[in-house]
């Protein structure tokens, strides 16, 4: 998976480089319809569940659906913690674009909390991935930057 490298002019590209510093969380006793608002309103795909400081679960926009095919009494009762899919599968910014690559097709997880110690920093999802891809092949096509 070094091929991009040769792209990139040879700098590896690092994760810490095109994640996503907007980090949106709900405590993990949230229930499913407020994180639903809160995932609607921010325009996200996943929400990083919390229980204080701790990152604990993720819940992605597929749980929020799954769940809503319970019964109307059930799905307003559910917090984000009975949904979340833990333990979370997280990345380094250090990794480079290669790695993100394979830890998502190894896990088909394609949203990444981004792990600095026992802190988040950012989030990396597949589009990210494939943003950076596509902006690699047009300098590689000598496609002018913008």
């Amino acid at each position: 998976m070094q091929w991009y490298r040769k792209l990139s002019g040879g700098r590896q590209v690092l994760v810490r480089d095109f994640m996503t510093s907007m980090i949106v969380t709900a405590e993990s006793e949230t229930p499913v319809l407020e994180a639903a608002r809160l995932m609607a309103a921010e325009d996200i795909g996943s929400l990083m569940v919390t229980r204080g400081d701790v990152l604990v679960g993720m819940v992605t926009r597929k749980d929020v659906i799954s769940a809503q095919l319970l019964s109307e009494d059930t799905y307003s009762s559910l917090t984000v913690d009975a949904i979340m899919n833990s333990p979370v599968v997280t990345i380094s910014p250090d990794a480079d674009l290669g790695q993100t690559i394979a830890v998502m097709n190894q896990t088909n997880i394609k949203c990444l909390p981004v792990m600095e110690g026992d802190s988040v920093i950012g989030v990396v999802t597949a589009s990210d991935v494939i943003r950076v891809l596509a902006t690699v092949k047009l300098i590689a096509d000598g496609a002018p930057e913008k």
